[in-house]
Parts: structure tokens; sequence; C-alpha cells
């Protein structure tokens, strides 16, 4: 279905968690699992054991990216739509390192950068936005939990110090904290104290960051706190506009990508260039052939494309109606 540009309404920046993404990492046994399974109706993915402790908790065991994505197909059903409205990634460590072993088994190598030029992580970047901002699409919160590293880091002055950062490698990190629209480090500050969420950092010692420009630096290790958080993050920016862009609203769920009916669309395409080789072939044939070749290819015919590519058909029909269907009807 064509995108009509004269329908679009100002984007609204919502309240509800729904189709948002948040990525909270830190130290085994801060509250990062507690936290998560507090968001209502959540389902937590378990890449590895954490929740035995969590009682009511609805929970799955992954043990593949194959699995991952059988999960994937059936979180799109509507009576599992029903059902749940966040979805918990408990731990994206594993859940990388799945995905990494599927792409590489997928083309029969040992590790992403056997594929060359950055190939590999192409890849392994367009798996994990297929599944988990799919996720987001459907309308679900996406939740993600990590294990963190301290990391020695240079400064430009030749200093160096301890940071502290999501146990990743730097490509896959890149990846996740860009999907991210709340990232945060989860920590003790002292023995024996509560934990704390760093949303914000004022250095480069703890890697933290997301969309919202006016969240707390640091809120207590909950839920409640971090929707606080978000909610006041959300109303200090609308201030900046008057409060015209947010609502308490559910996000609105983006589509899913088009299909397409390839027998319809060459059923079509055969009426209208039918059509107007029988009434000018002359002046249509060229233009038909030179639309064919635009999006199949210099010489291929539109008989040349497989069902794989009924999106290349529905564009060579859409230009036929807009650029040559008004040509044969004023002739």
């Amino acid at each position: 279905m064509a995108i009509d540009l004269t329908k679009i309404q100002p984007h609204k920046v919502s309240k509800d968690l729904s189709g948002y993404i948040t990525f909270i990492y830190g130290k085994p046994k801060t509250g990062k699992t507690t936290l998560a399974t507090q968001m209502p109706n959540s389902l937590l993915l378990a890449f590895e054991q954490g929740y035995n402790c969590l009682p009511g908790v609805m929970a799955a065991d992954i043990t593949s990216w194959a699995e991952m994505k059988q999960v994937y197909r059936d979180l799109k059903r509507p009576e599992v739509k029903a059902m749940y409205n966040a979805i918990i990634v408990d731990t994206i460590d594993e859940a990388a390192k799945y995905c990494e072993k599927y792409i590489c088994n997928q083309n029969q190598i040992e590790s992403l950068g056997d594929l060359g030029y950055g190939k590999g992580w192409s890849k392994f970047k367009d798996e994990f936005n297929e599944v988990f901002r799919g996720l987001t699409r459907l309308g679900y919160a996406v939740f993600f939990i990590g294990h963190e590293k301290e990391q020695t880091v240079t400064r430009p002055d030749g200093t160096e110090v301890v940071a502290v950062r999501p146990n990743l490698s730097q490509s896959t990190r890149t990846i996740i904290t860009g999907m991210a629209d709340v990232y945060g480090y989860a920590h003790q500050k002292a023995a024996g104290q509560m934990s704390v969420l760093t949303l914000r950092s004022g250095n480069d010692l703890i890697d933290c960051g997301g969309r919202f420009k006016y969240i707390e630096s640091e809120i207590p290790m909950n839920y409640d706190s971090l929707i606080n958080a978000i909610h006041e993050a959300i109303d200090k920016e609308a201030a900046d506009n008057g409060g015209k862009f947010v609502t308490d609203e559910k996000m609105v769920v983006a589509p899913e990508a088009p299909t397409y009916d390839y027998e319809a669309l060459m059923a079509e395409f055969q009426n209208l260039a039918g059509d107007m080789m029988n009434k000018n072939p002359g002046f249509f044939g060229p233009r038909i052939t030179q639309i064919i070749d635009k999006y199949l290819g210099k010489g291929k015919k539109i008989s040349d494309a497989t069902p794989e590519q009924a999106e290349f058909v529905s564009l060579i029909v859409g230009e036929i109606k807009d650029d040559l269907l008004p040509q044969m009807e004023s002739k």
C-alpha cells in the first residue's frame, strides 16, 4: 500500500512504554531482572537462567537464535499479543552470542569478520533489528538486560581511567545501544546499599544515555521510579513545544512491511500494458520497457520477475499507472 504524504500527522511522544527499547546493564544481584519483571504483562526470554527466585514470572528458556526467531513469529499471533505487553531479554549478552553463531552457521564461517568489509556485522545488525525492532513495531515494550565489564580508557590528555561498559564487543555494543531509547547502569554505591540506576553520566566513566534529554541522572532501582523519570523527562521536553506533541495513549504501532500479491500484480501489469500497446505501441512500448529496465535491470522482461521480486513488480505497476496511464487516457 502506497504512503499518502497528505495524511501524515505530527508525531506524539507516548508516556506508555510500548514501542520503546530499554537497556539496563550492571553487576549481578543489582535488581535488573526484578525491575524488568515489574512491567505489567511481561514475558521473560531467558537466554541464561536468572529467574528462579522470582515468583510468578512468565518465562521461556531460549537456547538458540532459531528458537528466538520462532518465539518472534509466535509473538505476532493475536492471542499472544493479548497476553503480553513487554518482552524482556535476559541477557542481551547471550542473545548476541546466539545471533552471531546463527549467522556464522548460516554462512559457513568461523567468525563474522570472515565475510569481510563489515558484511558479517551488517548481517548481525539486520538480524537484531528484524527481531527486536520488529517487536516494537508489534507494540511491545522491549527490555534488554546485560552484564558489565570494567575497561581501561585512555583520555585525550593521555591519562588512563577505569570505565564501566556493557560486557559486549564494541561492534555489538554500538548496535544495541543505538537501538535503546533508555540506556542505564545498575549498581550499588557502597556495599549493603540499595541499588541505583544511572541514566546520564557527567563523564566518560559510566556508559549510559538515551533519547530523553531531560531524564534524571540517577534514580532508585525500581520500575515505578523508571516510569516516573521517563514521564517527567517527557513533560519537560513537552514544555518546549507547549505540550502539543505528548500523549498518555499507547504508542501507535508502526505497520508491518507490506506484502505483495505476485500473481495479482503480474495480471494487473498485463492488463495495463496490453491496453497501452493496443492503443499506441510505438509510443508506450519503449516507455514501458524503460520502466522495467529501471527496476529489474537493463534487458530484463517482466516475465523474468520472480515471486521474490513482487515488490519491484509493484513499483513497475505503480509507475506505469502514475506516468503512462494518464497519457493513455488523454490520447
